[in-house]
């Protein structure tokens, strides 16, 4: 690490970064759902846990897709009769943290039999246990992402996002 004047932002040395792994900044903790719930049961956990979306898990737990509160929001508080299919998630999206506001005003109608996996996105992008900083980075920008699940074998172990990236950064 080098130091400057104390008007100068700290800078970690390149390699210090590049050392840095998924396993060492990614969260564990992930909350999913099951493609069959309810849209309601989706509307709870992005509410009560103020996240932007959650992965959705098919019968044997595998991530199949995401669905954000972005997705709730555009289908019934911009089509409130859920005619019309939205093409990408907010999951990935940075705005879709910022709107807890909307959310309070929006509630699903009753009548709705809508499931997570009618309205979910089945682009799920990913980056491995293993791989260093520059390659989070740079996978998050080709896919235009600010959420990103990690697998190892075949499975989800945890996810990061574009903050626990410049978070990485910051403290290194």
């Amino acid at each position: 690490m080098h130091f400057e004047d104390a008007d100068t932002v700290v800078s970690p040395d390149k390699s210090e970064r590049e050392q840095l792994t998924t396993r060492e900044i990614m969260r564990t903790e992930i909350l999913t759902i099951a493609f069959d719930a309810p849209l309601s049961e989706a509307e709870r956990l992005l509410g009560e846990y103020r996240i932007g979306g959650l992965p959705v898990t098919n019968e044997a737990g595998h991530i199949i897709g995401v669905v954000s509160m972005r997705d709730l929001l555009e289908r019934y508080a911009q089509d409130p009769d859920g005619s019309s299919r939205r093409h990408d998630s907010g999951f990935y999206h940075p705005a879709s943290d910022g709107d807890w506001g909307e959310l309070e005003d929006f509630s699903i109608p009753e009548e709705s039999s809508d499931t997570v996996g009618d309205i979910m996105t089945p682009h799920v992008y990913t980056v491995g246990a293993d791989d260093n900083l520059p390659t989070i980075a740079s996978k998050m920008v080709a896919c235009n992402v600010h959420r990103i699940l990690v697998t190892e074998k075949g499975r989800k172990v945890g996810f990061i996002s574009s903050m626990d990236v410049l978070k990485a950064l910051a403290n290194n």
